[in-house]
């Protein structure tokens, strides 16, 4: 008998990719009944992972690395979209602030796992910027600055989405739920930073954002266009795709661990920045043999808990930190390893291999 519930895991899987136990809220216009047709017909269709084995093991592999539904992803920009253009004019009109908006993290990478994925929406004073050099020196007036960008964001949001809740209380955004919102929105207050290296070269992508913590507080500066932009570029064109299953497949897995009872603590961004290492060639030939990214997953897990002196030089791929620089992370790679040991001999098991055979021979470049 299996050690892993794979009906359970594979009941999870389906539900998380098409929100089968979401509830939409819709305004009963024209538009709207024809999107819940929509959601409904998406929510009843059949994935190709579901039928692709007949082995469980295969099958949530497959599927933990495949890519959300496309119209899934579409609405949740959507939505994001609806959201900035309400904010534009009424920051513009009501408070004189002029501003510009982008996407961070999973979503405009894509390497989100839900259906039904909360967006997260970057509203930049285009007015208020700063160099990289001036970020420590004017931190107490940049933290007035944002802290009023934010004040001016949730005083509008209340007004425009009466019926959504607005909450103000996070550190780094406000965050909006419900209502007549098909997705979860976090609005992050922040203005440009102009980094040296985008000074030096001027390409979009080395551009910074300073964001408030409101609860410390202090400014905090992100990359997230280069992060994205690292990740994309190394997964388009040297693993043809490979990479992105194996953040897929690791944040799956992080989300059955955490149901399961165990607490893992690396984001999100330390899972992409962990794989952004990993051998690229055994990456790659995922895209003529799927399993080659699970196990380049598992061997790499297994690599870094292995060899502590390694795991603790590594970068994230901005070089903005050390993407294990706390032991919490550490303790979370243990647990992520032995769930990948697990899910890979359980593979091998569906598919006729004896622990010891010769699976990775046909896959992994030594």
């Amino acid at each position: 008998m299996s050690d892993i519930n794979f009906n359970q895991r594979l009941n999870r899987l389906e539900e998380r990719r098409k929100g089968s136990n979401f509830s939409y809220s819709f305004d009963g216009l024209n538009e709207d009944t024809v999107l819940k047709r929509e959601l409904d017909t998406l929510k009843e269709s059949m994935e190709s992972w579901q039928s692709a084995s007949d082995k469980p093991s295969v099958r949530y592999a497959l599927g933990a690395m495949q890519e959300v539904g496309k119209r899934y992803t579409e609405i949740s920009v959507e939505t994001a979209v609806r959201v900035q253009k309400q904010l534009k004019s009424r920051l513009l009109d009501n408070h004189g602030i002029n501003t510009e908006y982008r996407l961070q993290g999973s979503v405009p990478l894509n390497v989100h796992i839900k259906g039904i994925s909360d967006v997260d929406l970057l509203v930049i004073d285009e007015s208020h910027y700063r160099s990289e050099h001036y970020l420590e020196t004017l931190r107490s007036q940049d933290i007035i600055e944002i802290s009023k960008l934010r004040a001016a964001c949730h005083t509008q949001l209340k007004s425009a989405y009466p019926a959504v809740t607005v909450d103000n209380t996070g550190a780094k955004c406000i965050k909006l739920v419900g209502g007549s919102l098909q997705r979860e929105v976090d609005v992050v207050p922040s203005h440009w930073v102009r980094t040296d290296k985008y000074q030096q070269e001027k390409k979009a992508y080395d551009l910074g954002v300073n964001i408030l913590d409101s609860k410390t507080p202090t400014t905090l500066m992100n990359l997230p266009f280069r992060h994205i932009y690292l990740i994309d570029t190394r997964c388009r064109y040297l693993t043809e795709g490979g990479l992105k299953k194996s953040i897929r497949l690791c944040k799956t897995l992080k989300a059955d661990l955490i149901t399961e009872g165990s607490k893992i603590h690396l984001s999100s961004f330390d899972i992409a920045s962990i794989m952004y290492h990993a051998n690229l060639d055994n990456l790659k030939k995922g895209s003529h043999y799927p399993l080659a990214v699970v196990l380049e997953t598992q061997r790499f897990f297994d690599y870094l808990y292995n060899n502590s002196f390694r795991r603790d030089l590594l970068f994230t791929p901005d070089n903005s930190r050390l993407i294990f620089d706390t032991e919490d992370k550490k303790s979370s790679l243990t647990t992520m390893s032995l769930a990948l040991d697990n899910l890979v001999k359980e593979i091998k098991k569906d598919l006729g291999y004896s622990y010891n055979s010769s699976l990775e021979s046909h896959y992994l470049t030594s």
